[in-house]
């Protein structure tokens, strides 16, 4: 058979061997980019090479059978492109919901059945009428009258075509950094072949009857974009351009760096961390701030780097005039180990808050006056706070990893046993008293709460408190209560009954001094009896009760009046007036009672009692016409101090202020006008008398 090289024989033949060659590639490197997009560019590639192939032996031959016999596989290769094209643009954009079997058939039904009816009858009659060998210009190429059929499936990939380069147009639009540039030259690269396909059917090129069809030969020229999109922007390496849902929308930074180090592309939260990332910055200038990444880029993009990458690390951004935020950084391969490089993703996680917290229970722990640690279900310390050192004098590293019960003193190990072993077996905290040893080998006394770290966690965390002092100082204080209470009592009443001895024998010159005696030895009684009742009051749990303050004001004013027959005691009371407050109520309204009347220098002294309702709690006033209490001791309850110069004559207020106030109430003093003072006490109603 003879055969006429045309022109047009050495475009076809070049764009044949870069498309098999792009879809052998592609073939080969299976394993990177996605499935779909992968398959369909091979789809793509390959039918590309067969139209031009096929096409260039059509040209070339000189007979019209083999032309129509070559003919046929040229409509192969135009079928098999209408199917893969619309593919690769749909699973370039993550349209995958399109390639599903039912909606995919609008795109490879009609291309499928064009190809059975080409195998099977040919494209003359079906597609050609009267097909012959004509002249153009010096070479014999095939001539035919279209038909409807033809007519119909250039219109079908025309629109098939105008539907896919409207996609690749939105998304090169939409879009930035290296996914605009990949979809800008995909668009140009499909538009190319159609549109001189179309110059040529109108004679705008090549022969003026259109006898030659320039879709295949501009493949030759497309072949050099496709080239730059699949070795320049990494076509087959870099995700899809679809990625708002996982890229652009992520609370994360991310950065995606091409195997130079380059920036190819990154989402506005890193932006945000990272300003100097600019698209097409290397490492160094966009991670100036973070030598880490910068590092991380450089090994994971060097042969020895490969088995470190996919880590973890953190770095610390911002500073001197913006605050610190810290980040981790997760850095992973695009394409995975074992496989050529194809870029790094730089994934950036804020946590910075998570970070603060962690800082601040790490000073609250290091700087706590308690001594914390955690121990296993094995007894073993795994921590222990800084303050161990300060407190007991023992480095945390030589304590860490020894029996927790080691530290306990040999008399107190069975009960501390006892409650470590309950922690463990309920979610109670268990608290006990015990003694610790110093690094001096002295002992130490600390109340310790044992209970578990986490509901399901087989670790408890211990906290001590030294309470060594507070316990010496509260013996010390037992001791003077005791001397205060009994002993002073004692000696006081034994100085009463020689006094009144005494008078049997002194003249009446020494009655006024006895009589001082007297006066002193009644003082210091009341004394160390307001001294058991604030002992009791300061040591008292009982909860509140209900008391008629009515019925109390009544009977105490009764009883005052019996006690001190010169004072006038005057009550106003309503029929009842129930409050509830602590049980020792009693003993701060009679203090307040005869307080009136004992610091009043008058011989007929006045107190008026009265009890009123205000609002949800009940008042009582007492009021006397006495010189008034110092503003020194009025201020002792209300500054929380006792001081040398104030001595203990403010017990009495200091016994009314705890209970009243241990009561729910508030307590108040004012002078009385023109002398005289005004107690005031609102103590909270019953539950019964709010109702």
């Amino acid at each position: 058979m003879a055969w006429q090289p045309t022109p047009y024989t050495v475009p076809l033949l070049v764009a044949a061997v870069a498309s098999f060659g792009f879809a052998a590639y592609a073939a080969a490197n299976r394993s990177r980019g996605g499935r779909a997009l992968l398959w369909s560019f091979v789809g793509v590639a390959g039918s590309a090479g067969v139209w031009s192939l096929a096409y260039a032996a059509q040209l070339s031959a000189t007979a019209l059978g083999p032309t129509l016999l070559f003919n046929r596989f040229v409509w192969l290769g135009t079928a098999g492109l209408a199917v893969a094209w619309p593919a690769f643009v749909l699973s370039y954009v993550d349209r995958t919901e399109w390639l599903g079997r039912r909606r995919f058939a609008l795109f490879w039904v009609v291309p499928a059945a064009t190809a059975v009816a080409v195998l099977t009858v040919g494209a003359d009659p079906l597609f050609y009428a009267d097909p012959s060998l004509v002249d153009a210009g010096g070479y014999r190429l095939l001539g035919y009258a279209p038909t409807p059929a033809l007519l119909g499936f250039v219109g079908y990939t025309y629109a098939v075509n105008l539907f896919s380069f409207g996609v690749l147009g939105y998304a090169a639009v939409s879009r930035d950094g290296v996914f605009r540039r990949q979809a800008a030259l995909l668009f140009a690269a499909g538009v190319a072949p159609p549109a001189l396909g179309a110059a040529g059917i109108f004679g705008l090129v090549g022969p003026a009857d259109g006898v030659v069809d320039f879709t295949p030969i501009a493949f030759s020229g497309t072949s050099a974009l496709l080239a730059w999109v699949v070795f320049r922007y990494r076509l087959l390496d870099v995700s899809p351009i679809a990625r708002d849902a996982v890229f652009a929308n992520l609370s994360d930074g991310v950065v995606v760096c091409d195997a130079d180090g380059r920036v190819i592309d990154r989402n506005d939260p890193a932006q945000a961390l990272f300003p100097d990332a600019e698209l097409g910055a290397r490492a160094d200038e966009a991670f100036a701030d973070a030598p880490p990444v910068v590092d991380a880029v450089t090994e994971a993009g060097s042969d020895e780097g490969e088995a470190s990458s996919d880590d973890e690390f953190r770095v610390t951004v911002g500073g001197d005039d913006a605050a610190p935020r810290f980040l981790t950084v997760d850095v992973h391969d695009i394409t995975g180990p074992g496989t050529t490089r194809g870029g790094t993703v730089l994934l950036f996680r804020d946590v910075t808050e998570r970070e603060t917290l962690q800082r601040r229970y790490r000073a609250l722990i290091e700087k706590s006056p308690n001594v914390i640690a955690v121990c296993g279900e094995d007894g073993l310390i795994r921590y222990v706070s800084p303050s161990i050192e300060r407190l007991l004098g023992h480095a945390p590293a030589a304590i860490e990893g020894r029996p927790v019960i080691d530290l306990v003193h040999p008399e107190d190990r069975r009960e501390a046993q006892q409650a470590f072993e309950r922690a463990f077996e309920g979610a109670e905290p268990q608290s006990i008293t015990h003694r610790i040893a110093r690094g001096d080998g002295s002992w130490r006394r600390f109340e310790t709460v044992i209970e578990r770290l986490f509901e399901d966690a087989r670790e408890v965390v211990i906290t001590a408190t030294d309470v060594t002092e507070a316990r010496r100082y509260e013996q010390r204080l037992q001791v003077l209560n005791r001397v205060l209470r009994h002993d002073l009592k004692n000696d006081t009443n034994v100085i009463g009954g020689y006094a009144d001895l005494l008078r049997d024998h002194v003249d009446e010159e020494g009655d006024p001094y006895l009589d001082v005696i007297d006066r002193k030895v009644q003082t210091l009684t009341h004394l160390s009896d307001q001294a058991r009742e604030i002992d009791v009051a300061l040591h008292s749990d009982a909860d509140k009760t209900e008391i008629d303050l009515a019925e109390l004001v009544d009977r105490l004013c009764e009883s005052l009046g019996s006690s001190f027959p010169r004072a006038t005691v005057t009550v106003t009371v309503p029929d009842s007036a129930v409050v509830a407050a602590d049980e020792l109520l009693e003993s701060a309204v009679r203090n307040v009672l005869e307080n009136a009347v004992v610091h009043n220098d008058d011989d007929d002294p006045h107190v008026e009692a009265t009890v009123v309702a205000d609002g949800d709690r009940f008042r009582l006033d007492v009021a006397d016409d006495g010189p008034g209490i110092p503003p020194v001791e009025r201020t002792v309850f209300s500054e929380a101090r006792e001081t040398a110069l104030e001595h203990a004559s403010g017990l009495g207020l200091w016994l009314v202020h705890w209970i009243v106030t241990e009561s729910g109430g508030d307590l108040e003093i004012d002078t009385r006008e023109p002398t005289g003072t005004v107690v005031r006490m609102w103590l909270p109603r019953a539950a019964e008398e709010c109702e």
